[in-house]
């Protein structure tokens, strides 16, 4: 979609909430700062370092009005403004296939049942979004919804593509949308994306490429949602059932699905009549290979052409390789160790705030991050400073042992306790094994013994969201590649998330009150309260905003995103 039709979408929704404001529906401050939310995220832009975008109204100025509304342009076939083409032709000789190495195998193949960032990734290649995210911008843009704008406070209006098929032939249209929807945040259907949608009441088919999505309230981050929520066709739901979906997979994206062969690897093939740009490569093959050593060697000897969490200690090796390259950025994810404030799992020693800010106090965060990482940013209330809503003026845990000591001693553990720390194979962040060893040591030299236990990835997520997640296990989390604190705090500490080792009724109702209203300055001061709240009652060991290393063959160009969705469609050789 070109820079001039996405102006003219955020000049509609624009409109529409000057409308709203006459006719007293919203309040002024609303009014001032609905675009911002509204037209995609120009704050959440704003407040991401890596990806430039106009600088917001400040000091509640208001917003430059729009003039007339204008009906927003047809999306190009391309989000980014670039025409559909056909795959390129592929020279005699040259590579078809990407190979791309990942520590964990999927759980499953159903878009909607899972939680994973590998999953996550994988579906954005056989699958499409309502929106994606601009790289240039970080602004959520049209995809297979050709435009959105609400049409009352409660109710967005999306018109979709009419060019897009399944693989098999099946139509997408409004209907897919609305069954979509309705699978998703239906109850039985327990899917682990439930929380991501809940401010979602109803979907109403207006036409056959038109639908009307009824919200609980305001929801701000209703666009930003739009760009990892993913679709399969009902009729072979209907027809297949759950169990088939979660082996096979028939979708409308750049690559379709050819064959699994578990804890192995997962084949895909460039679909030919994809609506959009054609990938370079014919084919994209997902490899798990759960070491990471392993990995390197497959990667240097041409085998992988782009793996993830590359330790530190081999970055020079492999730029010094001539075969492949380490390039690095600052994600999304934030790392943390949970303890179980709420005894979710068995009375543990946890319980105790006092037990909690010793150990937080236990851990030298800074000297993690300099010693064993390629970069990371503190997230002292769990949020990252690319997220909407971080509030830098929380004061981190320092590195104190003596005052650890002190609050053990006062919470009736002065020699200390024995605890299982659970952990998983899957290895997401750099040096994670070495961080987690560090830790442990730290731990215990204020008393708090913990012994590792290891699980395999998907083994471990399904503990973990089950209730039986032990007394301290480590974490990380994406947000689902949501750039707002409610990606984060919501999932993570919300009591009603099968997530959650903690409850706290006020940090509860501060979430709900932060995704049911659009005024940006009120949410800031929401999110801001919020954070001191988690900061003083501490649920986890508070680690840092990720900077992720990426190894990728010399004979592929590609270079990953901020929001650590790594796009391989848009991979071309070298």
């Amino acid at each position: 979609m070109s820079n001039n039709s996405r102006s003219h979408l955020d000049d509609e929704v624009l409109a529409r909430w000057q409308w709203f404001y006459r006719k007293g529906q919203i309040g002024r401050r609303d009014m001032l700062r609905a675009l911002a939310v509204a037209g995609g995220g120009a704050a959440l832009a704003a407040c991401a370092p890596t990806a430039p975008a106009p600088a917001p109204a400040k000091d509640g100025a208001p917003a430059k009005p729009a003039e007339a509304a204008k009906p927003a342009a047809p999306a190009a076939a391309d989000p980014y403004g670039k025409p559909a083409a056909p795959a390129p032709a592929a020279k005699s000789g040259a590579k078809d296939i990407i190979n791309v190495g990942f520590t964990a195998d999927l759980r499953t193949l159903d878009p909607h049942m899972h939680n994973d960032r590998f999953g996550i990734i994988w579906h954005y290649h056989v699958n499409d979004n309502l929106g994606v995210r601009d790289p240039n911008t970080n602004r959520i843009v049209p995809h297979l919804a050709t435009s959105w704008k609400p049409v009352d406070p409660t109710v967005w209006e999306l018109e979709l593509r009419k060019d897009v098929k399944f693989h098999n032939g099946d139509p997408f249209d409004a209907e897919v949308v609305k069954w979509n929807w309705e699978r998703v945040i239906n109850p039985d259907q327990k899917s682990q994306q439930k929380g991501n949608h809940e401010a979602i009441k109803g979907v109403e088919v207006v036409d056959s490429h038109k639908v009307r999505v009824h919200t609980t309230s305001p929801y701000p981050v209703f666009v930003e949602r739009l760009q990892n929520f993913q679709f399969i066709s009902p009729k072979v739901a209907k027809e297949k059932g759950d169990d088939w979906l979660a082996e096979n997979l028939i979708g409308t994206g750049p690559y379709k699905f050819v064959e699994w062969k578990r804890d192995q690897y997962i084949l895909t093939e460039r679909n030919d009549e994809y609506w959009g740009p054609k990938p370079a490569f014919r084919q994209f093959k997902y490899v798990a290979i759960p070491e990471l050593t392993t990995q390197i060697a497959e990667l240097l000897n041409g085998n992988l052409d782009v793996m993830r969490a590359i330790p530190t200690d081999q970055v020079n090796a492999i730029n010094n390789s001539g075969r492949a390259k380490v390039t690095s950025k600052p994600i999304l994810r934030v790392f943390f160790v949970r303890m179980d404030a709420k005894g979710r799992t068995a009375p543990n020693p946890f319980q105790d705030v006092r037990v909690r800010h010793a150990a937080n106090h236990a851990v030298d965060i800074d000297g993690l991050i300099k010693s064993l990482q390629p970069g990371g940013d503190r997230a002292p209330a769990m949020v990252n400073p690319l997220h909407f809503g971080h509030n830098a003026a929380i004061k981190p845990h320092q590195y104190d042992p003596e005052l650890a000591k002190k609050l053990m001693a006062e919470a009736g553990h002065a020699n200390g306790f024995d605890a299982t720390w659970n952990s998983s194979t899957s290895q997401i962040m750099p040096n994670a094994k070495a961080v987690y060893e560090a830790m442990q040591q730290q731990l215990a030299r204020v008393g708090i013994r913990v012994k590792f236990q290891i699980h395999e990835a998907r083994a471990q997520d399904e503990r973990n969201r089950a209730g039986q997640g032990g007394p301290i296990h480590d974490g990380t989390w994406g947000s689902y590649s949501v750039f707002d604190a409610d990606g984060i705090l919501w999932d993570m500490l919300h009591s009603s998330s099968p997530f959650s080792y903690y409850e706290n009724k006020e940090l509860d109702q501060l979430l709900l009150d932060a995704r049911s209203i659009l005024d940006d300055d009120r949410r800031k001061e929401i999110y801001a309260k919020a954070q001191q709240v988690i900061r003083d009652d501490a649920p986890m060991i508070f680690g840092w905003g990720l900077h992720q290393l990426w190894g990728v063959n010399n004979a592929v160009n590609w270079s990953p995103d901020a929001d650590e969705i790594d796009k391989l469609y848009t991979a071309k050789p070298a």
